[in-house]
């Protein structure tokens, strides 16, 4: 099982590689090698092309002033620093009922 397993996988990537490497060009006046475009032309100074808007409406939002985050956002939670969480929960477990274990012997 395993070695048929190997010798398919060594099949597909064996043609695989072959359709890679030793392909040939369909266009011989190129000597055999698939290049690809020419750019090369220089750039050019020219305008820029007219402005136009992306908006489909065009309408003009105006607004005055600056608002801060929270007014926009909403209200902002105090969070507790995780050292402060970390002291309140110590405290907790040390004022905490204790679970009282008792043991039966049960047998000899």
């Amino acid at each position: 099982m395993k070695t048929t397993f190997l010798m398919s996988l060594l099949m597909l990537l064996s043609v695989g590689a072959f359709g890679q490497c030793c392909q040939s060009s369909a266009s011989p006046a190129m000597g055999g090698v698939n290049w690809g475009p020419d750019h090369s032309q220089p750039a050019t100074v020219h305008a820029l092309a007219v402005e136009h808007d992306l908006r489909e409406a065009g309408g003009v939002t105006m607004a005055h002033g600056e608002r801060p985050a929270w007014e926009v956002m909403g209200l902002v939670e105090e969070t507790t620093s995780l050292g402060d969480a970390a002291r309140d929960y110590r405290k907790e477990h040390a004022t905490a009922e204790k679970a009282r274990i008792v043991w039966e012997q049960v047998g000899s």
